[in-house]
C-alpha cells in the first residue's frame, strides 16, 4: 500500500517513541511504559492508515471532469451566475490525498488564512481556512478549493503557479477531515447529487459539452 509522503513526519517519531518505550519497559520490568510505548505504535498504525494513497484510475473520456476528493456529495447546484458548484465532504476515515479535476495549467493557488470550524457549518464554509486553485483548462477557469474543517487544521498543496496537470494528478492533501469545493464554468453539466459517495481522480461528477 502507498502512502503520502506527508505521514512520515508524524508517524516515525511516534513509531520511535513508542518502540523505545517498550524497549526501556523491557529493560525496567514495569507495566505502564510498555502500556504507553505499545499505544503509540497503534497510534502510529492508525495515523499511517489515514495518509493511504491507493492509486487511482481516471477516465479516458476528455469531456469528463473527476471529483478532486474521497467523500460525500453535500452541495451539487447551479449557482445564480450559471456555474456549477459540487461540495465534497471527507470524513476522517476517508483518503485525503486531493486530485486535479482536470487537465490544465495552474493560474494561481491563493491560501486564505481563517477559522477551523466544521466544514459544513454555515460559518465554517465562509470563514474557515482554505487553499484555493484556479485552473486554466479547455472549457474555461475551474476552482477547486481545500478547506480545513474543526479537525482538520492543516491543509497541504504541493503546487505552483504555472504548473501543468492531467485529469487526476495528486496535489494535495487535508489533514483528518475537511470540504473541497469544486467550481465549473456553466458548460458542464452536473452527474452526481447530494448523498453520492465519489472517489478522488476516478468518479466522474461532471461532464463538459463536447
Amino acid at each position: 500500500m502507498k502512502f503520502a509522503r506527508e505521514a512520515w513526519p508524524i508517524v516515525i517519531p511516534v513509531a520511535i517513541i513508542g518502540s523505545a518505550l517498550i524497549a526501556l519497559n523491557a529493560v525496567t520490568q514495569g507495566t505502564l511504559l510498555g502500556v504507553i510505548g505499545f499505544s503509540a505504535i497503534v497510534l502510529a498504525v492508525g495515523v499511517l492508515l489515514f495518509f493511504r494513497d491507493p492509486e487511482r484510475y481516471p477516465p479516458v473520456n476528455d469531456n469528463s471532469v473527476v471529483s478532486p476528493a474521497d467523500g460525500v456529495v453535500v452541495d451539487a447546484q447551479v449557482l445564480m451566475d450559471g456555474q456549477r458548484l459540487i461540495a465534497v465532504f471527507l470524513s476522517v476515515f476517508d483518503v485525503h490525498v486531493n486530485r486535479s479535476p482536470y487537465a490544465g495549467v495552474v493560474k494561481d493557488v491563493k491560501r486564505t488564512p481563517g477559522t477551523y470550524l466544521h466544514a459544513n457549518s454555515a460559518a465554517g464554509i465562509k470563514g474557515n481556512e482554505r487553499v484555493e486553485v484556479l485552473l486554466e483548462t479547455a472549457h474555461g477557469l475551474v476552482s477547486f478549493t481545500q478547506l480545513s474543517g474543526l479537525v482538520a487544521r492543516k491543509i497541504s498543496c504541493r503546487i505552483t503557479k504555472g504548473d501543468v496537470l492531467k485529469t487526476g494528478d495528486r496535489y494535495g492533501l487535508i489533514y483528518f477531515g475537511s470540504r473541497m469545493e469544486l467550481i465549473l464554468p456553466a458548460t458542464a453539466k452536473i452527474c452526481v447529487r447530494n448523498g453520492d459517495r465519489v472517489k478522488a481522480g476516478e468518479t466522474v461528477v461532471a461532464l463538459f459539452e463536447s
